[in-house]
């Protein structure tokens, strides 16, 4: 029984332990950032720093816990405002510099900065108060830059882009006044007053049609630089032909010339060369005539030097020894000299002593071998 009665006290006193720590302790989400408020006692207020993720004391009601997203948050400012997440709001309504009205949709892009939770809580208030200052800070940054662009300015992507760019400087300061971290401003479009958007396509259209004008005006001139460089270029062209059909005709003309003139010295040479070896000829043939002649001469007069000493008589005998007829002969008995030819050509009045006449050389012409 007092054992029984044991275990119920020890029970009893874990569950109320465990109730205790349950009722005492407040959970801090993975996605959010804890901001704790005590109420009463020492260090009323605020406590000036941001809890994290887990468990944490809460003693009601001394103390009071507020929790706020640590993730990125979303402002869409469009006219249909609906999306998926994040808060959303109307368009926004600006004024051109020029007097016009303006509807710019965008967003804003931003999360409570890094142990900034707290200050957001002393700052801007409970719950999402902070949207507010965030929507009514990015209205008074669109209309205060977007606002000294004229009307025109905003089809111009640059001078567009130049004040996104300012209004995110400007957003980003004020902002982390109040403990936010601003991460972008994103414009997705621009809409005009129907009567002045049709005012602006059709001052586009005359804009665009000025410059095709002015585009023509500079291809008609670049066309005409064109054809004169072209009719220069052609010019050229034909001279540098004309010149070198020139060069050509003077150079054939020179050629021909020149071929005219060595083909007269070739035939002034071989001319000369014929005439030479005319001359050549006719002397030899000359020289040989005069070796004939001075041959036959030097024969006739020894003919005559023979014919008019023993040589004649012996020619003379021998003739008339051809010229006997002799058809009988008799020999006489006694002696034998009838039968001697050197006696019998004696008796017909050759010479009996044998000399022979000299022999004269015959002299050449001396010739001359011409080069």
């Amino acid at each position: 029984m007092m054992k029984a009665l044991g275990y119920r006290c020890v029970f009893s006193m874990a569950v109320g332990i465990s109730l205790t720590v349950l009722t005492g302790c407040t959970r801090i989400k993975p996605d959010e950032t804890g901001v704790r408020t005590i109420n009463f006692g020492k260090g009323e207020g605020i406590v000036q720093e941001d809890y994290r993720p887990g468990f944490h004391r809460f003693l009601w009601p001394l103390d009071t816990w507020h929790r706020f997203p640590s993730t990125v948050q979303r402002i869409r400012f469009a006219k249909d405002s609906t999306g998926p997440w994040g808060q959303e709001g109307g368009a926004l309504q600006l004024t051109s510099a020029d007097g016009d009205r303006v509807i710019m949709t965008a967003e804003v892009l931003f999360r409570l900065a890094d142990g900034k939770a707290h200050w957001v809580l002393q700052d801007s208030g409970t719950d999402d108060r902070y949207m507010g200052v965030v929507r009514g800070l990015t209205q008074d940054a669109s209309r205060a830059l977007f606002g000294q662009l004229r009307t025109e300015d905003f089809y111009n992507e640059a001078r567009r882009q130049e004040a996104r760019q300012q209004a995110v400087d400007h957003l980003k300061d004020r902002l982390a006044l109040r403990g936010i971290e601003l991460l972008d401003f994103l414009v997705q479009g621009v809409e005009f007053d129907s009567h002045y958007e049709d005012l602006i396509k059709k001052k586009k259209v005359a804009d665009q049609r000025v410059e095709l004008e002015k585009a023509k005006g500079r291809a008609a001139v670049e066309q005409g630089r064109v054809n004169k460089i072209q009719a220069e270029s052609k010019a050229k062209v034909q001279r540098i032909n004309q010149e070198a059909e020139s060069v050509i005709t003077q150079l054939g003309s020179e050629t021909k010339l020149r071929v005219a003139s060595i083909n007269t010295e070739a035939s002034v040479h071989a001319n000369q060369r014929n005439a030479d070896a005319s001359l050549y000829e006719s002397q030899q043939r000359a020289a040989g005539e005069k070796l004939i002649k001075q041959a036959e001469a030097d024969g006739t007069r020894r003919l005559n030097a023979a014919l008019t000493g023993e040589g004649g008589r012996n020619m003379v005998a021998l003739e008339a020894a051809k010229g006997l007829n002799l058809t009988e002969v008799s020999f006489p008995s006694q002696g034998a000299d009838w039968f001697n030819p050197y006696s019998m050509a004696v008796r017909l009045g050759a010479t009996t002593d044998r000399q022979e006449a000299p022999v004269t050389p015959i002299a050449g012409p001396t010739v001359k071998s011409k080069r």
